[in-house]
């Protein structure tokens, strides 16, 4: 009912995307819950019902970042000239929270370090 979502949930949105892709030396498989594409853009929406709701991106649980970070590396590698965009729509308040490019592929990065930390002890 909110106009400012109308674009998540238009016809021309595809709904839970399933993904596999090369990230490192491991293969992730994902699915992402409303996938918005352009000629020149990607928007990658994931829902989440969390009972705590972050107030701001900067507050989102680190899972979350890395999660959204590997959907926009995933999707590079199939539209590799399209600009993207990533949001979380958090379901108990309806609200669509945008989330930095940066932020989330640094929080892939820490994830991959702690990998590369693992496989070494």
């Amino acid at each position: 009912r909110d106009p400012n979502l109308s674009a998540i949930f238009a016809p021309s949105a595809l709904i839970e995307v399933s993904i596999t892709a090369q990230l490192g030396p491991a293969r992730i498989h994902g699915t992402i819950d409303r996938l918005i594409v352009t000629d020149s853009h990607v928007h990658i929406i994931d829902f989440k019902s969390n009972r705590a709701v972050p107030s701001t991106a900067k507050d989102c649980p680190e899972g979350v970042l890395r999660q959204m970070g590997a959907y926009a590396h995933a999707l590079k590698q199939i539209y590799p000239e399209h600009a993207q965009s990533l949001s979380i729509l958090w379901t108990r308040t309806g609200h669509l929270m945008p989330l930095p490019h940066d932020m989330v592929m640094a929080a892939l990065e820490r994830a991959q370090n702690l990998d590369e930390v693992g496989a070494n002890t």
